[in-house]
């Protein structure tokens, strides 16, 4: 048996990062993990009463905690009694170290033989992307992952273009929402929803609409549904990539919604930017509106208030009127607005705010990156809402060395 916490929004992109791996290197299907978790407990075993202690400890020890946040932050390994282990690296906050210490306290009183890892201290949080490897598949992998090119001619000996398939840094900020029990047999017993905060039964855990009451419950507590103007209230906005109709962009993203719902997840980014802005000029970056089937970005605009000023995106061929970039000023800052900041349409050393990476390459492109002097405005890092440019000016940018998403806690120089 085992307690952990699957991975929901970016469930996607961790098993794309996998599968992509397996398919360059060539490693064994038996040594590729393919359902991405994070292990929090066990294995264990339990019987009829201990299961129901252990669901107990769940739900008491889970009512103390709201959501808990977490970072993927590249890729590490270790050597695992079988083998190396090479992991997706975990950074748990405050809260969610707090709580997994706590509950490990908790059940090792009711099943206290578990995996010696368990009992340590520094616990070591990761979900694996592959194990068992012995010194040859290890190096078939890592020089795939690592980020350093220099070990690229060793991988080259087995994928010639590994060059042009080298892997960006992983960089994610996520949120654990629920923590599941499983049986020995990896299938479901129960789960513990945060937000919802009792037990799902197996049957409730694998529900959409459960999972979907869970999405929406965690949008609100963000601020990504339900946007009112409060003090951000300060046009002229910017925003960039709504991707409205865009039904893939939900897991492609990560985006906090059912994956099959696409019209709830218009609903919640039009209104609001119809919420945010009035009769306001709002900057748009590009890529209003994309995918099988999607309506055409004109017809989007004509649902979103104020006064459009449109920059041309990878997907914005009805828009005729579009330019390519806006240098605009605000408070003491000029700024340069484009769509993609890989290809800016001129040369320019200042600062860039732009759309296009999404979260994609967040390592590089986060919401405020100091070094490379971009402000990535995508919604997956501004909680899916328009952002106040006078807000932007007035974060003494030239101090901030990097800023993960909009309300993190900046990294100052």
């Amino acid at each position: 048996m085992l307690i952990e916490v699957r991975i929901g929004p970016g469930k996607r992109k961790l098993t794309q990062s996998i599968l992509q791996v397996n398919r360059l290197s060539g490693t064994p299907v038996d040594k590729i993990h393919r359902v991405p978790h994070v292990s929090l407990y066990g294995s264990f075993s339990a019987d009829y009463r201990q299961v129901d202690r252990v669901k107990e400890v769940l739900l008491s020890v889970g009512k103390k905690y709201s959501i808990l946040p977490y970072l993927i932050d590249g890729f590490r390994w270790i050597n695992g009694r079988n083998g190396r282990v090479v992991y997706f690296n975990i950074v748990p906050s405050p809260e969610f170290k707090k709580f997994r210490q706590e509950l490990a306290q908790r059940l090792r009183r009711i099943v206290p033989e578990t995996k010696p890892f368990d009992k340590e201290e520094d616990f070591l949080f990761h979900s694996t992307l592959a194990y068992k490897l012995d010194s040859r598949e290890f190096e078939r992998i890592w020089p795939y992952l690592c980020s350093d090119r220099s070990l690229a001619p060793k991988f080259s000996a087995h994928t010639p273009d590994a060059e042009d398939h080298h892997m960006r840094y992983f960089y994610l900020p996520l949120n654990a929402l629920r923590v599941t029990f499983l049986n020995d047999q990896s299938k479901i017993l129960c789960e513990y929803d945060f937000l919802q905060q009792r037990l799902l039964s197996r049957s409730e855990s694998l529900d959409s609409g459960e999972w979907g009451r869970t999405l929406k419950l965690f949008r609100i507590i963000k601020g990504i549904e339900g946007a009112r103007p409060g003090a951000d209230r300060m046009p002229p906005y910017v925003s960039s990539d709504l991707h409205l109709d865009h039904l893939k962009i939900i897991e492609y993203c990560a985006r906090p919604f059912v994956s099959s719902n696409v019209d709830e997840m218009n609903s919640v980014l039009v209104d609001n930017w119809n919420n945010i802005v009035g009769n306001d000029l709002v900057y748009f970056l590009g890529d209003l509106s994309f995918g099988e089937g999607s309506r055409l970005a004109s017809y989007w605009l004509g649902r979103l208030r104020g006064k459009k000023h449109f920059i041309r995106g990878s997907h914005d061929a009805d828009i005729r009127d579009a330019g390519e970039y806006e240098i605009i000023k605000c408070g003491r800052y000029a700024f340069l607005l484009a769509h993609d900041p890989d290809r800016l349409p001129i040369d320019w050393n200042g600062w860039v705010i732009h759309g296009h990476k999404h979260n994609n390459d967040m390592k590089d492109y986060c919401f405020i990156n100091g070094d490379r002097k971009t402000i990535n405005v995508c919604p997956e890092l501004v909680n899916y809402r328009p952002v106040s440019l006078n807000f932007l000016a007035s974060l003494k940018l030239s101090s901030i060395r990097r800023m993960d998403m909009i309300d993190s806690v900046p990294v100052m120089r």
